[in-house]
Order: structure tokens, then sequence, then C-alpha cells
């Protein structure tokens, strides 16, 4: 069985550094493959495949649609990712308004193509996020956590 997870993860990694410089206040944003790996001082970046604060970047489960194995492989998971954004100033609906304009052209990105371009064409894809607002002695900083669920049919 070969696992879809890894090549949505994959894609998630190319796509989203391509809308860095369409979504406003994000062209000088970053986007990472798992954990920030730098202690360079970007204010808005976006996590593929990892969340501050938790043990895992996402899960997949794998069935059979039919009897035994003679049925289709069908495939369910999330991938998580954090989408950040500060500003250095106290103003938190401007952060606010940055982090959501990125999850809107994510959620835009999806709905264009639920494949990804890498799933079945009969698979579906979808995201749901949580907002969490924070103010620190640096700022106002916005964190959102998506999480991309999709289900593929056909593998």
């Amino acid at each position: 069985m070969s696992a879809a997870w890894p090549s949505v993860k994959a894609r998630l990694v190319e796509l989203l550094p391509q809308l860095l410089p369409v979504v406003p206040g994000w062209a000088e944003g970053a986007v990472y493959n798992g954990p920030p790996v730098t202690r360079d001082a970007v204010p808005s970046y976006v996590t593929v495949g990892f969340v501050v604060g938790e043990d895992f970047g996402g899960s997949y489960e794998q069935t059979r649609n039919g009897e035994g194995w003679q049925g289709a492989l069908e495939e369910a998971g999330t991938i998580r990712c954090e989408v950040v954004c500060s500003t250095g100033d106290f103003d938190l609906p401007t952060v606010e308004a940055r982090a959501f304009a990125f999850v809107d052209a994510f959620d835009a990105l999806i709905a264009a193509d639920e494949t990804l371009g890498v799933l079945p064409p009969s698979s579906s894809a979808s995201l749901a996020v949580d907002v969490q607002p924070a103010q620190t002695d640096k700022g106002a900083v916005q964190r959102l956590t998506v999480t991309l669920s999709y289900f593929a049919r056909g593998l």
C-alpha cells in the first residue's frame, strides 16, 4: 500500500510559496516544510506538517472499499499547517486580516483543484481552521492552525 500523505504534503510545500507574492502582506513571508529552521525574524510564515506545541503533523488511514482485498484502496488523511502573522505592534486586527487573507488564498487553491494535482480524479479536499490570537511583549500575533483534510479514492 502506497500512502498518498507524503505526496499531498510535498505538493503543499510546492504550492503554498506561490501564494506569498500575491497575498497582501506576505511578500516577505516564508513557507517551511515542517518546523521553522531559521532564526531569521520572519514576521509571517506558514509551516506544513508541523504545528508548534503539537506532537503530530497529520495522519492518514487506508481502507478497502469492497470485499476483502478486491476493493479499491481509499485513504482519508489530514495535514496540519500553521499560519503565523506578527507585525511588532499591538494591532490585532491587522495581523488577523493578513492571516485570514492567506487562508482565503489557500482555500481558493484547494477549491480550484481538490486533487492538488497528486490525488486520483474522484478525490476531495477541504480546510478547517482553529483560531488563536495572542498579545505578546513583542506585539500582536495571529496563529491559525489549518487542517487540510483529504479523501483519496482509487489509489
